[in-house]
Formats: C-alpha cells, sequence, structure tokens
C-alpha cells in the first residue's frame, strides 16, 4: 500500500503592534500592549516549542516590528528561521498606489536586511491582499517566492511577467489560519474568536491529513499574539506530535520549500 507524505511550513506572522498602532489607527496603549504580548511572550514561548522539536520555521515580519524588536528577529534568524518579508506597518497591498507599494518593499527588505544581514527571499502579503503590482515588484526586487494566494492546494511555479525569473507560490487558506477561530477585538469589530483549541485541532488534523494523502503540502499560518497563549500552543504542540507521528512528513523552512518545488519543477509527492 503506497504511503503519503508531506511538506509541512509552520510559518508566523508576527504582525506585533502593528496590528493595533500605525498610520490610520487610534493610539491606544491597551491596544498597542496586545502586540507587545508577542514580544514579550508568545515568541519566546514558540521559539521554544521549535527548538524542542528541532524544527525551522518562518516568520513574516513587518519591518516596524522589527525595528522594535531586534535582538529577537536576529535571535531567531541566528536559529535558523526564516525571515520574511511583511510591508512595514502590514499594509494591505491592494490599497497602496505602485510608487507606495514599491517604497514599502524596499523600506520593510533593508530594515530585515540590516538585522540579519541577509535581504528577505519571501513575501506574505498582509490580509493576503495583494495588488495588481505585488507580483512584478516581487520578481523585480529578486524574490524567491510568495505566499498569498488561495487558488492552488499545492505549490505551483509561475513567471511573473514576460522575461521575468520563476518565482514561487506557497498558497494559503483561511481554514488553515489561526485569526478566524481565535481573534476577538470589539472595534473593529473580529468577534468570531474564542473558539475551543480542540475544535480547531480536529480541523488543522483533518486538513493535513488530506494534504498528505493528496497534494503533499501544507502550509500552516499562525500568529504569536493569537496562537502564542499557552492554552492554543498546547494544541499546536499535539498538532506537530500527530503530524510527526506519520512517515515521510518534512518539516521546513517557506524557503526551503520553494526551492525544493522549483528544483522538482512543482511536483510533489511520496519521493518528499
Amino acid at each position: 500500500m503506497e504511503t503519503g507524505s508531506c511538506i509541512v511550513c509552520l510559518s508566523f506572522d508576527w504582525d506585533g503592534e502593528t496590528m493595533w498602532c500605525g498610520p490610520g489607527k487610534p493610539e491606544s496603549p491597551s491596544a498597542e500592549s496586545r502586540g507587545r504580548y508577542a514580544a514579550r511572550v508568545a515568541v519566546p514561548r514558540i521559539e521554544q516549542m521549535l527548538d524542542d522539536y528541532g524544527i525551522k520555521s518562518t516568520f513574516f515580519v513587518p519591518g516596524h516590528t522589527a525595528s522594535l524588536h531586534p535582538e529577537l528577529v536576529r535571535r531567531l534568524y541566528d536559529k535558523g528561521h526564516e525571515i520574511g518579508h511583511h510591508n512595514y506597518y502590514h499594509e494591505a497591498a491592494v490599497s497602496l498606489t505602485l510608487d507606495e507599494e514599491r517604497a514599502i518593499v524596499e523600506r520593510s527588505s533593508a530594515v530585515l536586511a540590516g538585522i540579519t544581514g541577509e535581504r528577505p527571499v519571501g513575501y506574505r502579503c498582509p490580509s493576503w491582499l495583494t495588488s495588481i503590482h505585488t507580483m512584478d515588484l516581487l520578481s523585480e526586487y529578486g524574490f524567491l517566492y510568495d505566499s498569498s494566494m488561495m487558488d492552488e492546494e499545492a505549490p505551483y511555479i509561475f513567471e511573473p511577467a514576460p522575461g521575468r525569473p520563476e518565482m514561487v507560490e506557497l498558497p494559503v487558506a483561511w481554514e488553515l489560519d489561526d485569526a478566524p477561530y481565535f481573534l476577538f477585538n470589539f472595534s473593529p469589530a473580529y468577534r468570531a474568536g474564542m473558539s475551543s483549541p480542540d475544535k480547531v485541532f480536529g480541523i488543522w488534523k483533518t486538513e493535513f491529513l488530506a494534504a498528505y494523502d493528496t497534494h503533499h503540502f501544507f502550509n500552516l499560518t499562525m500568529h504569536p499574539q493569537i496562537s502564542g497563549h499557552s492554552h492554543r500552543l498546547l494544541m499546536v504542540r499535539e498538532l506537530i506530535e500527530f503530524m510527526r507521528s506519520k512517515p515521510n512528513v518534512r518539516f521546513m523552512r517557506c524557503r526551503d520549500a520553494a526551492s525544493l518545488v522549483l528544483g522538482s519543477k512543482g511536483r510533489l509527492g511520496p519521493q518528499v
């Protein structure tokens, strides 16, 4: 009987303070404190979990968040985790002009490179709302992959524009994002949160099993200030242990998954 296989990317969108402060958002120390929780409590807790399992992960970090917490960003990078691009103030690219988006791509790349010594090769658009210019800009600036699209379950290769280098798309899905299940706020209203971790574990476990048998790729998006709460991270640990119990499961950073996809011409399967 043929055995399944799966590449697992545990990715963390470390939005931090940018979720609650920045241009166009009211000043509120209590709201901003929700973002500080990520750096003070959640990211170190996630870091320890990843150390415990020997997993290298990808953290998509807005430039503003990185500039506030450069030592922690550098520590993650020095441990082998990938630091990906997530705009500057968590701006949705769809709301930007071409010049604005270009400036943000450059600004955040410079901030991240100034901390890690390496320009980011991966990009995830905040709120997964790219503009009509995003992919061409990413190609122009030498990015290896994007992780913002929802038109597939398996990774794929695309050419942003004629003559541009190929890039990889690592698809995402709201079903595999912690925010729809757990994020809660009164204003702006995110009132669907407070789900039981047991419920979410059941959904993510089933999604993983489907990926294991069919498209061989499982890209989980989590936010430190959401999933970094202790009771939720216990659920994430349980999920990791379940996935590790299956043969032919490989945990890797998004950049490594993208490189593998390029090398295999987009074909993933039991050989991974």
